[in-house]
């Protein structure tokens, strides 16, 4: 019996260690398998699931003035990022992300660019990207976090590119500003685990040639921790290299710009300047204005309602979106409609210091009387009967297709986003947006630039330009578009002839822009303009004055160029930070806004010897 036992004890023993052999002998082979045949494969999957496609922005374009002044340039921004994921990214996770960069804000010792907002509108948005809490780090600030990196495991140190404007407030309506979008897809259909920002364009010339600035979007490899840290940046040949975008040259002149900026100081105003040959924009300025530093890296919630509410209303381009009654700077358009419809050169008519029309029509002179006078001296004295009656003599028909002939009423098709096209009135217009029919003194006020013709800055330099040129350019601020001119439909003697006033307004005796051409080293023709906003009766008179300009070197000119030009004011600063209108005796263009004109040209053509 106990021999029996031992030998079944005897069979069991075999039989468990020939399991135990044969299962050893198995995970002998399988070791072997996994950790020697198939080596490579698990480094393949380790590094799959360790590594990452990080999608990076190509630089932004430069912008360019004309001598290659740097107008809109780039640099990078070393900013302290959170990293979303660290939570479990929902909207709950808001306070545990305000208290984590609580806790690091004494280390960097300064407040942090985010608000409980922002924060809630980058969960719901941008969830899959670094989130920047602090930009532009100094070298001590980066040196403490980097010295206290472990302990913050939810944040990333991390480099932007950010636009930067070197000029400031210089032509900061023109160039406009960016914004921050994902980059664009580069990769087809492969997924991307995360995407940088790239700068797009929101306003101005940023936003007119976006596409053209953008650079390409390349793509970088890098292997990340348990945590989701970048730990190394692999090979860049196994990427895609970003691409810069090209640079963007203007025609803008940044002697010229800087100098109507100067001018404008204390105004609410605009200044526009072409070259009458080819339309190429050499300035465009608007007053007030600010500094498009203040919208780096974003325009800030806080900073869109200061300017919002700041007097003067810096955000508005007046030289190409506001709209003004133009005042007696469109009597030479006036001139030419009448000459063309029979008014002889050498006709006169008396001016009695009033226009009357009707039971109850009055328009006042800009004197007691001006007599008998003719187109050119009428243009000198800017004699509002005068340009009244040859109104009324040329008709509607004519007035407005004069006006239309120089691009009035119709935008001007500049490369710019904004292109106000302001109003060329008439009846069916009238008809349409009054409900009213047109009058005879509708007729009367639009002959002497007021009633409901709007222009702009804008238009009006392309108006003088076409009157000193006989042909009238489309503006274009890019280098890079070829000019676009068409001959005006007046003829060359009809031209001349209000050329000769305009001449007369300058430098004739007693002319209305007599200060318009003080010590300028060029030949400067031009006309003034007061406008009349708003009635007397209900307390809301206010004035639109202007000057619009031709101006030609002469041999001891330092600037080579003809110049066309308008400058226009609503508004004076009071010492008191705000603006009041202009409605004073001496308020007109002849006395605010031609010496201005005069200084700038003396700027950019120099001074006559004395």
């Amino acid at each position: 019996m106990k021999s029996d036992t031992m030998t079944v004890r005897a069979a069991t023993f075999t039989f468990l260690a020939s399991v135990f052999a044969i299962g050893f002998a198995t995970l002998a082979a399988r070791l072997k398998v996994e950790q020697v045949d198939r080596v490579a494969e698990h480094r393949g999957r380790l590094e799959s699931q360790s590594s990452r496609i990080v999608q990076t922005a190509g630089l932004r374009g430069r912008i360019l003035a004309r001598d290659g002044t740097v107008l809109a340039g780039n640099r990078r921004s070393l900013v302290i990022a959170i990293r979303p994921e660290s939570f479990r990214t929902t909207l709950k996770d808001v306070p545990a992300i305000l208290e984590a960069v609580a806790r690091l804000r004494p280390l960097v010792g300064r407040d942090p660019s985010i608000t409980e907002r922002s924060v809630e509108r980058h969960l719901k948005y941008e969830i899959a990207c670094p989130m920047p809490v602090w930009t532009d780090l100094a070298d001590e600030e980066l040196a403490r976090f980097e010295e206290h990196y472990d302990e913050y495991p939810e944040f990333d140190c991390v480099s932007e590119a950010e636009r930067v404007y070197p000029l400031g407030a210089f032509a900061a309506h023109l160039i406009g500003r960016v914004g921050r979008e994902f980059a664009t897809a580069v990769n087809g259909n492969r997924t991307v685990n995360y995407a940088e920002k790239e700068l797009v364009g929101r306003e101005g010339l940023e936003r007119q040639y976006d596409l053209y600035l953008r650079g390409k979007p390349g793509e970088e490899h890098v292997i990340v921790d348990a945590t989701g840290r970048v730990k190394e940046r692999l090979d860049a040949a196994d990427g895609v290299a970003a691409v810069n975008g090209p640079d963007l040259r203007l025609t803008l002149d940044v002697g010229l710009q800087r100098a109507a900026e100067a001018a404008l100081s204390g105004w609410c105003g605009a200044f526009a300047a072409i070259d009458p040959r080819d339309g190429s924009v050499r300035a465009l300025a608007s007053a007030p204005s600010y500094n498009l530093n203040d919208c780096v890296p974003v325009l800030r919630e806080e900073t869109y309602a200061a300017l919002t509410n700041a007097p003067g209303n810096p955000l508005l381009f007046r030289a190409v979106a506001g709209q003004y009654a133009p005042g007696s700077t469109f009597k030479p358009i006036t001139a030419l409609a009448g000459l063309g419809a029979g008014w002889r050169p050498d006709e006169k008519y008396t001016c009695e210091g009033v226009y009357r029309m009707g039971q109850g029509f009055r328009l006042r002179c800009t004197s007691w009387s001006h007599g008998s006078i003719d187109v050119v001296e009428a243009l000198k004295f800017s004699c509002n009967p005068f340009f009244c009656n040859l109104g009324m003599q040329s008709g509607t028909g004519a007035v407005v297709r004069a006006a239309r002939a120089f691009g009035l009423g119709s935008r001007t098709g500049i490369d710019y986003p904004v292109d106000a096209a302001g109003i060329v009135p008439d009846g069916e217009w009238k008809k349409r947006t009054q409900g009213e029919s047109w009058y005879p003194g509708n007729l009367a006020q639009m002959s002497v630039g007021q009633g409901f013709l709007l222009v702009t800055p804008l238009q009006m330099a392309r108006v003088a330009a076409a009157i000193g040129s006989g042909r009238l350019a489309m503006p274009r601020i890019n280098s890079g578009v070829p000019p676009e001119t068409v001959a005006l439909p007046f003829p060359k003697a009809h031209l001349d002839l209000v050329r000769k006033g305009m001449e007369e307004v300058v430098y004739g005796s007693g002319g209305t822009g007599s200060r318009a051409g003080t010590g300028v080293a060029a030949h400067v023709i031009g006309k003034t303009g007061t406008a009349q906003v708003g009635s007397r009766e209900l307390g809301n008179r206010r004035l639109v004055v202007w000057f619009i300009a031709y101006a030609t070197p002469v041999e001891t000119s330092k600037y080579r160029e003809p110049l066309a030009l308008a400058m226009t004011f609503t508004h004076r600063r009071t010492p008191g930070g705000g603006y009041e209108t202009l409605r004073g005796e001496h308020d007109g263009g002849g006395t605010l806004v031609a010496p201005l004109v005069a200084e700038i040209l003396r700027k950019v053509y120099g001074e006559v010897p004395k």
